[in-house]
């Protein structure tokens, strides 16, 4: 039989199982015939030994050991140094994963070269890429990289086949913690939204008692055992030690030897609780942000899955119980559930398996991002850089979207785009992280002084960045180089923009009638229209805002370059905010936002009705078209044709259609806004 692996590449402890030959999951052995390989090398010996004897030789307090590299993954500028020789945290993965893969070889009596790796939710590029990188040093072929808490609710729910369950998944590891809201059905998972924090794990309760029992030593004997990196090493074991006998008694001793003093001191469950409340706590923060994103209550969970060797300490199980009201899910083993759903995930995507449990336990799998995905625009006065937000995270992965770039190229076919690309949530760019400089060249010369560009963003199974981009005109694919970042980025995005040339910027304040004929379908199809629209818009050059009205009028939106905010006000918008009537119309609003800004300016109205006070409207229309705000009336349904001529500011700016060409005449005229910055006559 060919076998895959499904490998959880922790921060402490690793573990690797396999789909045996009935088709179920179970873990593998090492070579000490343990479930759990501590993910600690030791270098000391010429050789480098992973494993249970490197913890040893820590224990011991040798210096040449390394642990906890996964914190620092796909961290350029960290390394570290054995025997005359630098190891990156790709490389030390890589050799633990030999160590894996070849333990999971001698268990099975077979050779295997293919695997599913799982990491945090919260990696971002730079991480996920060196984890597959590591894997393919190893000797793996790398068939995907998976969420942990997605692998764990796959472990979970592969034998729930009958009701529809909302799950949190609260994963405590080692080194770090993330939290996930899936919902389980009989044919699928699908992730919700997730979030998470890499530097917040187990270790982070080791710290605390090897800080509070150095602290008793200093105080005893006025000398610092934590200034000495053995004695340090050495104290670090024992607190691990400490933590894991205090999940199962009430207190511990723990005795520290330094330059000749001997002590030790008692540490109680309710001492370590109350010096690690904090932590608790950061924890509750990210989990409650996380149900707040989902717009979700406590109430609404079918309960909280607890995953990770560090979810075994009893304050955890406290906390969430009366974090939720309700008692934890029971029903996978904390340490070996996210190797197991990394190995029934592998199994599916080698489609080796033809086991009849397998094949009734298979679900569709559909996970998230936890990072948007962005690049750096000027912003609407062209004073300043922010980062313009493309793909919001948790959208369901793979993920794409294209937008458009407007740029001035040279007759001599010599003309680059560079795109500086970002994750993170902030508009601040000096709050994200940078992936790289993605330069696109060969544009064809064309034609006039600019040029579309079409660059596509997307994230692949991964949660890997891919980057690509066509000419529209020619449909011409352009050649990518991705190039390291100029030292002075992000700092070069606090200043000013210095700019040759200054385009136009674009306004466009999209007002949706949501009166009560809106419900159902309509509105369904208006929030594809919106999406559409954004889409094609060149957000390093255009804000967008949103309006819904009826009986009253809200600003949903004041225009922004965010895709992330724009998209979010869209599914936000609802029936019976405003009323379910018509009396209310947009054009004060869209007036009072757009008069005073310097650029080109449009209000696009949506309208599937005849309104109460049409005259009045109308007049309050003719007061932006005077104000040269441009006004593009779209109807459908029982709209007032001759209604729709009036409040738009010419006849060519008047759109009459149906619901199931609403997409294509949003997605048409924001086409033309970007190309030239007015409307033609379209159709």
């Amino acid at each position: 039989m060919k076998y895959s692996l499904g490998i959880d590449l922790g921060t402490t402890f690793s573990s690797v199982a396999t789909v045996d030959k009935t088709g179920r999951p179970k873990i593998l052995s090492n070579s000490q015939g343990k479930s759990l390989t501590p993910s600690v090398i030791y270098f000391g010996g010429g050789e480098s030994i992973v494993g249970d004897e490197a913890k040893e030789m820590q224990a011991l307090g040798e210096s040449e050991v390394a642990s906890f590299f996964k914190r620092s993954m796909g961290d350029h500028h960290f390394f570290l140094n054995f025997g005359g020789r630098d190891y990156t945290p790709t490389d030390l993965s890589a050799i633990l994963l030999r160590k894996l893969k070849n333990d999971a070889e001698s268990d099975l009596g077979s050779s295997v070269n293919q695997a599913v790796i799982t990491v945090p939710a919260y990696f971002n590029n730079f991480q996920r890429e060196a984890t597959i990188k590591a894997g393919e040093i190893a000797g793996l072929k790398v068939l995907r990289i998976i969420n942990e808490p997605t692998a764990a609710a796959l472990a979970y729910g592969i034998s729930k086949n009958s009701s529809r369950q909302t799950a949190l998944v609260y994963d405590l590891g080692g080194g770090t913690y993330d939290v996930t809201i899936v919902r389980i059905t009989k044919s699928a998972i699908e992730v919700i939204g997730t979030d998470g924090d890499h530097e917040l794990g187990g270790k982070d309760w080791d710290d605390r008692i090897a800080t509070y029992l150095g602290e008793c030593f200093r105080d005893d004997h006025g000398i610092d055992p934590l200034d000495d990196s053995i004695t340090f090493n050495d104290l670090l074991v024992r607190c691990e030690d400490a933590k894991k006998q205090l999940s199962n008694r009430n207190k511990t001793r723990v005795s520290i030897t330094y330059q000749g003093e001997r002590e030790a001191y008692e540490i109680t469950r309710s001492m370590f609780e109350e010096m690690t409340k904090d932590l608790m706590e950061r924890t509750q923060i990210l989990t409650e942000q996380v149900l707040s994103d989902a717009r979700l209550k406590w109430k609404e969970l079918s309960g909280v899955l607890l995953v990770g060797g560090s979810t075994r300490m009893p304050m955890v199980w406290d906390y969430v119980e009366r974090m939720s009201g309700k008692k934890p899910i029971s029903g996978v083993n904390v340490d070996e559930a996210v190797a197991i759903g990394a190995a029934v995930q592998a199994q599916i995507d080698s489609k080796t398996s033809s086991s009849l449990f397998l094949l009734s336990a298979t679900k569709k799998i559909q996970d998230v991002m936890s990072h948007s995905l962005g690049l750096i625009a000027v912003n609407e006065d062209n004073t300043k850089y922010i980062n313009s937000i493309i793909i919001q995270k948790n959208l369901a992965i793979p993920a794409l979207q294209t937008r458009p770039y407007k740029l001035s190229v040279s007759r001599r076919g010599d003309s680059k785009l560079e795109v500086y690309m970002t994750q993170g949530e902030s508009d601040d760019p000096m709050g994200c992280t940078y992936l790289g400089k993605y330069v696109f060249s060969d544009i064809p010369s064309i034609s006039g002084k600019e040029a579309i560009i079409d660059i596509s963003y997307a994230y692949n199974k991964n949660g890997v960045v891919n980057v690509s981009a066509k000419e529209r005109n020619s449909k011409k694919p352009l050649m990518l180089s991705v190039e390291p970042l100029p030292e002075d980025i992000p700092d070069r995005f606090a200043m000013p923009p210095v700019q040759e040339e200054v385009r136009e910027h674009l306004f466009v304040y999209l007002a949706f009638d949501l009166s009560g004929s809106m419900n159902g379908q309509p509105l369904t199809e208006a929030k594809k229209a919106a999406h559409a629209f954004v889409s094609q818009c060149d957000l390093t050059n255009t804000s967008i805002g949103l309006i819904s009205f009826s009986d009253e009028v809200f600003v949903d939106l004041k225009a922004c370059q965010n895709a992330k905010k724009i998209a979010k006000s869209v599914k936000g918008l609802t029936i019976g905010r405003t009323g379910y009537g018509n009396d209310a119309h947009p054009f004060d609003e869209i007036y009072n936002l757009l008069y005073r800004r310097s650029g080109l300016r449009y209000g696009i109205v949506l309208a599937d009705g005849v309104w109460r006070n049409q005259p009045y409207a109308v007049k309050r229309a003719k007061r932006c078209h005077k104000a040269e705000t441009e006004i593009i009336g779209i109807g459908f349904g029982h709209a007032d044709r001759d209604f729709l001529r009036q409040i738009s500011s010419s006849d060519q700016n008047s759109f009459f259609t149906n619901l199931n060409e609403l997409t294509e005449t949003f997605s048409t005229i924001a086409q033309e806004l970007t190309e030239s910055g007015k409307l033609r006559r379209l159709f």
